[in-house]
């Protein structure tokens, strides 16, 4: 004899046998398993695509950022009153973190031979998805410059905090373009 699920649901004992076999294995009763093997929804999975952007326009404290990626290389456009300076590929360090991606630029750098300030512009971007249509959507950050005392070849030593952070919010709009 081949049994098959009819068999099951209509002799009571093979019943109460398979549901007393399903809870001393699983240790579910009949109901738990029920609901256990059944999905939740009865409508079909769908994928969601969602795109990266790949352009950031942030403005904040006076200044202008503009940074990109196009065919996977990087751009940065920096710009504040006195200021106006643009850094590409190698130029533009990354840092993939857990709370979104550094990316730091040297705005200025000092005399190598009598040492001086570095000055560093450090943003954080945000991880963004968006839906595959939208093309932009808003976006807040942190930036941070900061002014780094250098000695130089000359070697002098430098006593004291190296190090002065000044932080500003950026607010922008990042685009896949």
């Amino acid at each position: 004899m081949n049994p098959n699920l009819k068999d099951i649901s209509s002799n009571l004992p093979r019943r109460q046998i398979l549901k007393a076999a399903l809870t001393f294995v699983t240790g579910l009763t009949t109901t738990s398993l029920v609901s256990l093997l059944m999905t939740k929804s009865t409508k079909k999975a769908q994928a969601i695509v969602v795109q990266r952007p790949n352009e950031f326009t942030l403005n904040g404290n006076g200044t202008q950022i503009k940074y990109s990626i196009l065919n996977e290389v990087s751009q940065l456009d920096y710009k504040t009153q006195n200021t106006s300076l643009h850094f590409s590929g190698d130029d533009i360090k990354t840092l993939t973190t857990d709370i979104g991606t550094l990316i730091t630029v040297i705005i200025s750098s000092p005399n190598p031979t009598v040492g001086g300030n570095t000055v560093k512009l450090s943003f954080l971007l945000p991880t963004v998805n968006l839906p595959i249509g939208d093309r932009e959507t808003p976006v807040q950050t942190q930036a941070i410059l900061t002014t780094e005392k250098t000695s130089g070849l000359i070697r002098r030593p430098i006593f004291g905090q190296l190090q002065l952070y000044e932080t500003f919010p950026l607010k922008g709009t990042a685009r896949y373009r």
